[in-house]
């Protein structure tokens, strides 16, 4: 979490009771703050990049305490980044059961975000509520989600899978990069792009497109809400990447019963 005083955030939150995170790091490795919410995601406050602010580093066993990205090799092609994602959308956090409105409270009191909207939709193995709590100018998204009761055989192997969703100016062009890059996109069923094709007036173009890279479409009276998804990865993470036209400020709810068909079908197959 970006803050201008990482210090002073985490002190903050201390005082507000969330738990400090003790870490074990390399000398090399940024000194970052962190507490635990309240189902254990470890949250971090640091300074996007403190040299470029002007001001002085401190440094602590080598590493500059706020200057995280030091951490990590960035690349690109000719300053242009990969796949065209241009930042992060939104972050979705599954949530026990139990801690689903702890978490609500956390994430409004320690950052301060605001509840945006709530809902609930039916999952092929039971009902999943969401809620979206996001910073003023939305720079900030937090999707937090829940199962109320799981029942059948078909409950996922992958219990609570967690995404984070990155933007792209170009869905279509982003997807074709990653296949070309061999990332393992999520497979839709055709059944879905005939399904869209009598429900939804797109130019055959645009629907051929979606079909051949597996994007989902939703839209509303302010815009529409473009999306694909990479099969999970590891344990329980995969990502999303996302565009948004107009003022859609949806997360494409109507379509995660197919997602969640999708991600279990890849899942059967592997």
């Amino acid at each position: 979490m970006d803050s201008a005083d990482p210090p002073r955030s985490a002190r903050r939150a201390h005082a507000l009771l969330a738990p400090a995170i003790e870490r074990t790091r390399d000398h090399d490795e940024a000194d970052l703050s962190a507490v635990a919410a309240p189902d254990g995601t470890a949250l971090f406050f640091c300074r996007t990049d403190s040299r470029a602010e002007g001001g002085s580093t401190r440094r602590r066993g080598g590493a500059e305490a706020d200057d995280w990205l030091s951490d990590f090799i960035l690349t690109g092609d000719g300053g242009v980044p990969l796949a065209g994602l241009t930042g992060i959308d939104h972050v979705a956090l599954a949530q026990p059961f139990d801690y689903y409105d702890e978490a609500t409270l956390f994430y409004r009191a320690v950052l301060g975000l605001r509840t945006r909207s709530s809902g609930e939709f039916a999952a092929p193995f039971g009902l999943v509520r969401t809620r979206t709590v996001a910073s003023e100018a939305d720079r900030v998204r937090l999707v937090l989600h829940g199962t109320v009761l799981r029942r059948g055989s078909w409950a996922p192997g992958v219990p609570d899978p967690q995404h984070v969703a990155f933007a792209t100016d170009d869905i279509v062009a982003s997807a074709r990069a990653m296949r070309e890059r061999r990332v393992p996109l999520l497979s839709v069923p055709d059944n879905y792009y005939d399904d869209l094709d009598a429900r939804v007036e797109l130019p055959a173009e645009t629907l051929a497109a979606l079909r051949e890279y597996g994007i989902l479409y939703d839209a509303d009276e302010a815009g529409e809400f473009f999306h694909f998804c990479t099969e999970v990865l590891g344990s329980r993470v995969f990502f999303e990447v996302v565009q948004r036209v107009g003022d859609y400020a949806g997360y494409g709810a109507a379509n995660a019963p197919v997602r969640m068909a999708a991600h279990r079908a890849a899942r059967r197959g592997r």
